[in-house]
């Protein structure tokens, strides 16, 4: 027994001896962990199926009181670095996305780089260096991961354009402009529409749209009312594709959103 609480006490206290970041979502974490391996403490702000508490004092406090706070560009992060500043006067705070070229969609800056791989480079430079300065003495080891992880952006960037190449799908609606990125990079077409249900008096135009466009996919966030794209794609016999767009599993995500573009 007395073993066991040695062993426990010693584990506690090597995780607090690590530097603590926090970040947004989950897919930075990731990033962050392939360049790093398991040398820092990320903390997460939301997933994809949970919204930050702010009334939960626990959780404010272990995201509050880490060193760092990497940001990536997302207009909600505002309200988090004030509540977090409010708590830790000292936390510092870092927009991963410094330097990296944005485009407006529908009239507003668009901060979703992280579906174009390419632009994961860019963001993944960004944080090396940040992770360099935080340890240095690690940048020979980080310097390698970095190296080792652009290789496997090049591979997954040839496999996705090889396919959507090949796809005779490129034309899709959307709600939201999540993947205009995504759909730049490879040449795919996005079409918005409201995110509601569709009325009876909108089903004749949109049939003619989809027609003359040959649109085959809605593209939705994993989360959103099935049932308000259900009354868009019945009109005209498209298909439903949830994509988890701040997934952990970064890779697999942007795999799986290709294999079901390309889906006939």
């Amino acid at each position: 027994m007395f073993k066991i609480l040695t062993l426990l006490l010693l584990s506690i206290s090597f995780s607090y001896s690590k530097i603590h970041i926090t970040v947004t979502l989950p897919v930075q974490k990731y990033f962050i962990e392939k360049i790093a391996k398991n040398d820092f403490v990320v903390h997460v702000v939301e997933d994809s199926y949970k919204n930050f508490n702010k009334e939960n004092k626990d959780i404010l406090d272990l995201l509050s009181y880490s060193n760092i706070y990497f940001t990536i560009g997302l207009k909600k992060e505002k309200e988090y670095i004030d509540i977090f500043k409010s708590k830790n006067e000292y936390l510092k705070i870092k927009d991963l996305t410094t330097n990296i070229k944005k485009d407006f969609t529908n009239g507003k800056i668009n901060p979703y780089i992280w579906l174009d791989p390419l632009k994961v480079r860019d963001l993944s430079k960004n944080i090396l260096n940040e992770l360099i300065k935080l340890k240095s003495d690690k940048k020979k080891i980080y310097t390698k991961n970095y190296n080792t992880f652009l290789n496997e952006i090049d591979e997954m960037f040839l496999y996705i354009k090889g396919r959507l190449d090949k796809s005779e799908s490129y034309n899709i609606f959307v709600y939201e402009p999540y993947w205009h990125y995504f759909a730049k990079r490879f040449k795919l077409n996005l079409y918005y529409k409201e995110n509601r249900y569709t009325t009876l008096e909108e089903v004749s135009s949109i049939i003619k749209l989809a027609k003359k466009n040959d649109i085959r996919k809605l593209l939705i966030e994993e989360g959103t009312s099935y049932e308000k794209a259900r009354s868009l794609v019945s009109h005209i016999n498209a298909g439903i594709i949830e994509h988890d767009i701040s997934s952990f599993e970064w890779r697999s995500s942007l795999y799986f959103l290709t294999r079901e573009i390309t889906k006939k």
